[in-house]
């Protein structure tokens, strides 16, 4: 589902969106498609990076299963 949203957006970047955006001005669509890939990298360094917490529970969980 689509939810309309307001955004204020330094005018020169809304120039460079615009720019790549090019005369059809699907502002929106070229924004959108940013925000996916910018998630998507955000959620792969989380995936190859966790949180110290998480890599200690999981270290003491394994010493539990390995009898120690």
């Amino acid at each position: 589902m689509r939810i309309r949203t307001n955004l204020i957006i330094e005018e020169s970047l809304l120039t460079k969106i615009d720019k790549i955006a090019g005369d059809k001005n699907k502002r929106a669509a070229v924004i959108e498609k940013a925000l996916k890939e910018f998630i998507d990298r955000e959620e792969l360094k989380e995936a190859n990076n966790p949180k110290p917490e998480v890599i200690g529970e999981k270290a003491v969980a394994g010493t539990r299963r390995a009898g120690v």
